[in-house]
């Protein structure tokens, strides 16, 4: 198996932090084959989302009901980023997309290569090249820990099980109930926290999501693709 990723990954102090899409990916990385443990198609418009869901907690934009209703040109660290703010630039004053046509925009397969890229830069995943019966190529996006998304779900529970609740919460749990809105309105969740075990977990992801514009926008949107098969 021949390794795609640099050779000398940052070390873990000089890791900047983690962008919601990136844990996103993190999150849904089947540690041992490198591959997707959910719905491709849910899972690309689900780190959609997060740009967006990002955008929102930095004071990039703004959000009421079901528009963007204004927005701010914040630094951009990816090139997904800065391809919506550019976006919402040339739009006139007035006219800002409403939330489903900005998720729509955001094109799917290149922008999970970009943060799976960023994430292999940052020595967060490594990149091989492996064999299906020795036959067919695969790409595997592998963490360098292997417990890195189970870290990610434990927090999230931690967060939405947490004594005082999702109601006023920090910054970094905030965070968190984006994702856990994010996975629910992208219908990941079942794949994620699976069983009668997690059901309880998983209605209060549901819960978060409908207080959540750009997880109700996300909702619509995947319903949309399933409806008509794309």
């Amino acid at each position: 198996m021949a390794s795609l990723a640099p050779p000398d990954p940052p070390a873990p102090s000089g890791r900047l932090p983690l962008v919601l899409a990136e844990e996103l990916v993190l999150l849904c990385t089947d540690p041992d084959s490198g591959t997707l443990r959910v719905s491709r198609n849910g899972f690309q418009r689900a780190v959609a989302a997060a740009v967006l869901a990002e955008l929102l907690l930095t004071g990039g934009i703004t959000v009421e009901d079901r528009r963007i209703t204004g927005f701010r040109p914040v630094g951009a660290g990816d090139e997904v980023t800065a391809e919506v703010l550019a976006r919402l630039e040339r739009a006139p004053k007035g006219r800002r997309p409403g939330l489903d046509a900005a998720l729509r925009r955001v094109p799917r397969t290149p922008t999970v290569r970009s943060f799976r890229e960023r994430l292999v830069a940052s020595g967060h995943l490594t990149l091989e090249r492996r064999w299906i019966l020795l036959l067919v190529p695969y790409r595997a996006w592998l963490p360098v820990r292997a417990t890195a998304g189970a870290e990610i779900a434990e927090r999230i529970t931690a967060t939405l099980w947490g004594a005082s609740g999702p109601r006023g919460a920090s910054a970094s749990a905030e965070r968190d109930l984006h994702l856990a809105g994010l996975l629910w309105a992208a219908q990941l969740d079942r794949r994620l926290f699976p069983g009668r075990v997690h059901s309880g977990l998983r209605k209060s992801f549901r819960a978060v999501a409908r207080e959540q514009p750009i997880a109700r926008a996300l909702h619509r949107v995947v319903g949309a693709d399933n409806a008509s098969g794309g």
